[in-house]
C-alpha cells in the first residue's frame, strides 16, 4: 500500500501527492487536518477518522474500538 492509499484509508479523502517532490498534502474533506511532526491527524470527532482496532489491527472508525470480527 502506498503511502497516499495509507492516508485516504485513514480518512484524508482530499489528500494528494505534490508533484516532483516527496511530499504529501493532507487535507480532510471534513476537518481541517494536519500534520504535527509529519503524523497527519483529524480534529477531534471528525467522522471521518479512523484508527486501528485493538485486537487485529484492521482500519475502523474511531468510535468503534473493535472490528465486527472481534467485537464476537
Amino acid at each position: 500500500m502506498s503511502y497516499l492509499q495509507s492516508l485516504r484509508a485513514h480518512g484524508f479523502d482530499l489528500s494528494a501527492h505534490i508533484p516532483f517532490t516527496t511530499h504529501y498534502r493532507v487535507r480532510c474533506s471534513q476537518c481541517e487536518a494536519l500534520a504535527i511532526n509529519g503524523v497527519p491527524c483529524h480534529e477531534a470527532r471528525c467522522p471521518n477518522a479512523t484508527h486501528e482496532c485493538n485486537g487485529c489491527n484492521e482500519i475502523i472508525p474511531a468510535r468503534q474500538r473493535y472490528c465486527q470480527d472481534c467485537a464476537v
